[in-house]
């Protein structure tokens, strides 16, 4: 006999089922519009904008008399000796760039979300894309299969399908034509003509789960990749090979620096930081008196490592501690690098600030 109450679906499932069915629907709409913004944001050459020096700033640069800031929609700004007036370059991409990197005043790159990378060879007056997304899963499921690497296959077809909506995070560029690049999910690639071909590292990086690299840096023939969850990699031999160290702390890493021979510091979410004296063998936890999450870091002329997290702080370290630097209340910080006077031009959400540190003491 039919049973008319197993038939009949109760109100409040059926209610409960077009709900979760209804979030799937818009969860995908979502990525796929999101992937259609950034592949049209790679073709769309960043709008003219007063308002750049009061915008998110992602990276800045030094080139020889003046300064090179890149960020949010594309953004490019130039600015004075000074750090003070910034007016800005045209940029081919509306995409946000997130770093900055010259080797000399003429020659640099830039690079961002959409596996974006830019050259310039003036200055950073104008702009060339020399790779996207789309074209670097292309160039990479080609290489595999004249290779027959069917993991190399695999992954190319899956950066293919995904869409080119995958961001570079840093840049290390070595030489004037020679770059390396890293990435969310893992990705690791590099250059030796100026970007015109790409060579991946990311069977020399065991990360097998695609964890997003955030920071790259090299001093000596040493190279360190931090990112994600705890993620580091370290190469003695400059890059042809990477042993995975292990931290004491399973957070991301935003930004590291190598010091002398065997000195790493690693920094990252809610202020945790981290030092080791013998290339990542042990590791010594430093304390930090501020737990915001610390975005960004570099070396000063005096040799004293300094951070600047998002709680608008800049912090110098001494032996096992931070010590902030900073008294006055500023936006979250993004990048930072030295002034010729020993301050520190910062870049924040809301534009660049200058930062009269004194000497650090």
């Amino acid at each position: 006999m039919f049973n008319q109450k197993k038939a009949i679906t109760h109100p409040a499932s059926f209610l409960r089922k077009l709900a979760r069915f209804t979030l799937m629907a818009l969860l995908l709409c979502r990525i796929e519009w999101s992937i259609a913004a950034v592949a049209d944001a790679m073709d769309r050459p960043a709008i003219a904008s007063n308002l750049g020096a009061h915008s998110a700033l992602m990276s800045v640069a030094s080139v020889g008399d003046h300064y090179i800031a890149v960020g949010e929609r594309g953004l490019i700004l130039r600015s004075d000796a000074e750090g003070k007036n910034w007016q800005q370059r045209p940029s081919p991409v509306s995409v946000t760039l997130t770093g900055v990197s010259f080797t000399d005043e003429h020659n640099g790159y830039a690079i961002g979300h959409g596996g974006i990378v830019l050259r310039t060879t003036n200055g950073g007056e104008a702009w060339q894309v020399q790779l996207d997304g789309r074209t670097l899963a292309e160039n990479l499921l080609l290489e595999a299969e004249k290779s027959n690497d069917q993991e190399a296959i695999q992954q190319a077809n899956f950066l293919l399908s995904d869409g080119p909506d995958k961001p570079f995070l840093d840049v290390l560029v070595l030489e004037r034509e020679h770059l390396v690049v890293v990435g969310a999910y893992g990705l690791a690639f590099e250059s030796e003509d100026g970007g015109q071909t790409w060579t991946s590292w990311m069977e020399r990086i065991e990360n097998p789960f695609g964890l997003h690299l955030y920071s790259i840096r090299k001093q000596g023939e040493r190279i360190l990749i931090a990112g994600e969850q705890g993620f580091v990699a370290l190469s003695m031999d400059d890059g042809q090979s990477f042993e995975t160290i292990e931290t004491p702390y399973g957070g991301s890493f935003f930004t590291a620096q190598l010091l002398g021979q065997s000195d790493i510091v690693l920094a990252g979410l809610r202020g945790n930081t981290l030092l080791s004296n013998d290339n990542g063998q042990h590791w010594k936890i430093i304390k930090n008196p501020i737990g915001s999450s610390i975005m960004a870091s570099f070396i000063h002329s005096n040799g004293q490592v300094v951070m600047a997290n998002q709680a608008g702080t800049l912090l110098g370290l001494k032996e096992n501690r931070l010590v902030p630097l900073t008294r006055k209340r500023l936006p979250p910080l993004t990048a930072m690098l030295e002034k010729v006077n020993g301050s520190v031009l910062a870049l924040s959400i809301n534009g660049p600030v200058s930062i009269d540190v004194g000497d650090f003491k």
